[in-house]
């Protein structure tokens, strides 16, 4: 925080430096500054975020995010190399999931290797926010309303530094943590105008 503050300083310093005396504007003219920012999602107004996870698979192929978004049903994911690790179909409220919480989606046997991508497949429909204060829960369909740019079940790329190696006859934890603060963003200036967008974020660790 005191590296941003400090850099905030220069900024503002150097805006002042750059508007001096010699810096006039012409008659009927102003001055247009703009400023880009990315506002954090305000977690202490939150109540509850449920995710609902349909299914959790992996690749030993490295994928795109475009790639991880397509051919999630069945068959078809099967023929592009994903394997299924796990089909909770439940719910899952990720303000529960704080301070080292965890909870298991599930285990699958898998031929022992490197495996370089891994996707959550989550039901938006049922997938919401629910606000403390006014108490409102924010869907889809909701007003405000959640966006989600993919409509219904969607692949989403889980971020890792670098790949899981599955050893044969060990079990190989991989832990997904689902960061609600970068994943959900303010549209607009606040929530009860303009809703959230959902720009989902979640890291992989070996435990």
């Amino acid at each position: 925080m005191r590296v941003r503050y400090l850099f905030a300083l220069a900024m503002v310093f150097g805006a002042l430096i750059g508007c001096s005396d010699s810096d006039t504007l012409a008659p009927g003219q102003g001055r247009m500054a703009v400023r880009l920012t990315d506002a954090p999602f305000p977690l202490d107004s939150v109540e509850s975020i449920d995710v609902f996870v349909v299914r959790v698979e992996a690749k030993t192929e490295a994928t795109t995010e475009t790639e991880a978004a397509a051919s999630v049903q069945g068959a078809e994911a099967a023929s592009d190399g994903w394997v299924v690790i796990a089909t909770p179909n439940a719910k899952f409220d990720l303000m529960d999931l704080q301070n080292g919480v965890s909870v298991a989606l599930g285990d699958a046997a898998v031929n022992a290797g490197t495996y370089r991508s891994i996707r959550l497949i989550l039901d938006t429909n049922l997938s919401s926010v629910t606000l403390k204060n006014p108490a409102l829960t924010l869907t889809g369909t909701s007003s405000p309303s959640i966006l989600f740019p993919s409509a219904g079940n969607t692949g989403i790329k889980v971020l890792f530094d670098t790949p899981i190696q599955v050893a044969a006859g060990a079990t190989t934890v991989v832990l997904l943590d689902f960061d609600a603060e970068q994943s959900f963003v303010v549209r607009g200036n606040t929530i009860m105008q303009n809703g959230l967008l959902f720009k989902p974020v979640i890291d992989a660790s070996i435990q």
